[in-house]
């Protein structure tokens, strides 16, 4: 039972009865109130203990716990449970196409910086190593000085070198990404990674551990593994990412996040270890498919809805938005079974615009999932339902 914090009125007020008590007396208000006085601060004094035992109360046990920053403990369960602290945000690196002479030299720590026309424009980017012009044309890969998403660029986009190199024009193209930039892991995803591994039992390459493993890859919110239909010994893994390292801002990962989710599931990213604890696939499992999950289109159609306005619209959106959000692909052995939510339909719709606006009427609803009417749908394996429209007709 969590610790009540009593406010410092309350408290005083308790003292001064106490003490009225024990003494068998009337305190004044006015004239002789030392005792009054000796109340306050005993009041201020135990509120502080109080904040302190409800403090350490609530950082026992990582769902509650603060960050180390404010005083807490979420970081230390972290590296016990994890092996890790927080992801920090990662840096990405781009293919980008020069022209010049040929034979001349762009040195390493040359740095360009993006165009305004840029997805992210005046981010700095440097060369890590020299390199000399193969013709009239090279690639050239620049790492961005600025960590996470804020200095993402697409392909298309253009940078400027920030000093003159000889023979050499000045504009850069990007051609391709070659390391995806990753964004710092929030609190609340590494609180979830933290009592998800407290949750479930490591088994020697049972669902639990793909699951386990994968929380070693940065970007990932969540993986599906299943044995491959019709294939002995074959896993395939769905791979979501977190909605800020997706690709489409719909949890598909990037390149880069499935490879390191392959690499995390073969082997132990932790070097603390002897070589030998840090082999992760079981001898048994002859391949490992990593895939992005899918997401597919849910479209809502809301029929003749009465005293429809822009305020219950909103509040419809947003109840469907977060419902959605914890409809996901079923795993046996890793997912508790009452608390199943795979499947998807106009039954959840009905329910769900009753409970934001109690006392909605309207005639029908209609569920479109990846462009095909049904009035249910059991998202499987690697499809995740996103929601893509909600009309009003």
């Amino acid at each position: 039972m969590a610790v009540q914090i009593p406010t410092l009125s309350e408290l005083y007020n308790d003292i001064l009865a106490d003490l009225e008590n024990e003494l068998s007396i009337n305190i004044p208000l006015f004239g002789k109130i030392f005792l009054r006085g000796l109340a306050a601060v005993m009041a201020a004094r135990l509120k502080l203990y109080y904040l302190a035992i409800a403090k350490l109360q609530k950082n026992i046990f990582p769902d509650l716990a603060d960050t180390e920053s404010t005083g807490g403990t979420l970081e230390r369960f972290g590296r016990v449970k994890l092996g890790r602290s927080r992801f920090a945000a990662q840096a990405g690196s781009y293919v980008v196409a020069v022209t010049g002479t040929i034979g001349e030299l762009i040195k390493a720590q040359s740095t360009f910086k993006s165009d305004d026309t840029a997805l992210n424009p005046g981010i700095l980017y440097i060369l890590d190593a020299d390199y000399t012009m193969p013709g009239a044309t090279g690639s050239i890969t620049l790492r961005a000085l600025t960590s996470g998403l804020n200095s993402q660029l697409i392909v298309g986009d253009t940078l400027t070198s920030t000093a003159p190199i000889a023979n050499v024009n000045s504009l850069a193209t990007v051609t391709s990404e070659s390391i995806s930039p990753l964004s710092q892991e929030t609190i609340e995803e590494y609180r979830e990674k933290i009592v998800e591994a407290f949750q479930l039992e490591p088994q020697g390459g049972a669902v639990t551990d793909y699951r386990i493993w994968s929380a070693d890859a940065q970007g990932v919110d969540t993986v599906y593994p299943y044995a491959k239909s019709g294939f002995a010994n074959e896993i395939n893994v769905f791979v979501e990412a977190t909605i800020a390292d997706s690709t489409d801002g719909k949890g598909t990962p990037s390149a880069t996040i499935l490879s390191d989710v392959e690499d995390v599931i073969e082997f132990d990213p932790d070097t603390s270890k002897p070589l030998y604890e840090r082999g992760r696939r079981p001898l048994a499992v002859f391949l490992v498919n990593v895939l992005p999950i899918t997401p597919i289109d849910v479209d809502i159609t809301i029929s003749s809805y009465v005293g429809l306005t822009p305020t219950i619209q909103a509040s419809i959106l947003a109840a469907i938005t977060d419902a959605l959000t914890k409809v996901r692909p079923y795993v046996a052995g890793a997912d508790i079974d009452s608390k199943k939510n795979d499947i998807f339909g106009q039954f959840n719709i009905s329910f769900l615009i009753q409970q934001a606006v109690p006392g909605s009427r309207f005639d029908s609803i209609v569920l479109s999932v990846d462009g095909i009417e049904v009035s249910a749908y059991q998202f499987l394996n690697g499809d995740i339902p996103y929601l893509n429209s909600i009309t009003y007709d």
